[in-house]
């Protein structure tokens, strides 16, 4: 039996890391899988944007998650394609774990509901050790697109909107941070500042509450201003997605900000979704 399955990238509007709720939208940067069942064993060939990677513990735990789920024993061969830079905050685990539960349930033949689906992923990514509160958020907007607003430790999709697809400038900086490297980091002492723009992006100013956010995580994590403030003297609404260190800009002039920010890492133009 085989099955495969695929999911996006998001950016950050608000970072759960402070308060447990948190904020996403899906953009047009993709993860596919394709699985194929067997008698035993796990075989793993994943490649992202052409570079072969060994770390296997979201397959592990995905194929773990899934044999608890069904009762069965089963062996996986699994072949993972994705252009979405790890380590970046791109949200590059939520949507592998998206694409591999979805190709795992159809092969499976499971009839599993949308948002089941992507819980058993959040599971997954959790016993993997790639997320801190889950990634509930990112995950929602991975796999549904849009703006998604999440309670992350009650499990609670409490909004999704609809977005124009605006096109977005993504700014990879070199370095990557993992999250597990962020782990025992005091995030609570942000949580006025985030709590405030997370109720912007409830009332629908999701745009002011994406930049608010941005600006106090970036500060606090100890990011390079110059990307943001170069972005915002043009014009754009800028964040920091996730952990960073990726930034990005919503704007109508992507080539402007193509050029502002070419000095400082590799830029990647999408689009909301």
């Amino acid at each position: 039996m085989r099955g495969s399955g695929r999911a996006s990238s998001a950016v950050t509007v608000i970072n759960a890391f402070a308060t447990g709720k948190g904020a996403a939208i899906g953009i047009d940067l993709w993860t596919e899988a394709e699985v194929k069942l067997k008698d035993s064993g796990i075989e793993a060939e994943i490649t992202v944007n052409g570079k072969r990677i060994h770390d296997l513990r979201l397959v592990n735990a995905i194929v773990d998650i899934f044999r608890e789920y069904t009762g069965e024993e089963f062996g996986l061969y699994v072949k993972v394609t994705s252009e979405i830079p790890i380590g970046k905050g791109l949200k590059s685990s939520s949507a592998a774990a998206n694409a591999l539960a979805s190709a795992l349930a159809n092969a499976l033949n499971l009839s599993i509901p949308d948002i089941k689906l992507v819980k058993l992923g959040v599971e997954a990514a959790k016993r993997a050790g790639v997320t801190i509160t889950g990634a509930f958020d990112d995950a929602c907007a991975s796999y549904f697109g849009g703006l998604c607003i999440t309670d992350n430790y009650k499990m609670e999709l409490l909004v999704r909107r609809d977005v124009e697809g605006l096109p977005v400038v993504v700014l990879v900086p070199r370095e990557t941070v993992l999250t597990e490297s962020l782990k025992g980091l005091d995030f609570t002492v942000l949580a006025p500042y985030v709590e405030e723009a997370f109720k912007l992006a409830l009332n629908g100013e999701w745009e002011k509450a994406l930049v608010i956010n941005g600006l106090v995580y970036s500060a606090f994590l100890g990011y390079n201003p110059k990307p943001i403030s170069e972005a915002l003297r043009v014009g754009c609404i800028v964040g920091l997605s996730g952990k960073g260190p990726a930034v990005f800009g919503i704007t109508e002039d992507p080539e402007n900000l193509v050029e502002v920010w070419d000095r400082y890492g590799e830029v990647i133009v999408t689009e909301l979704r």
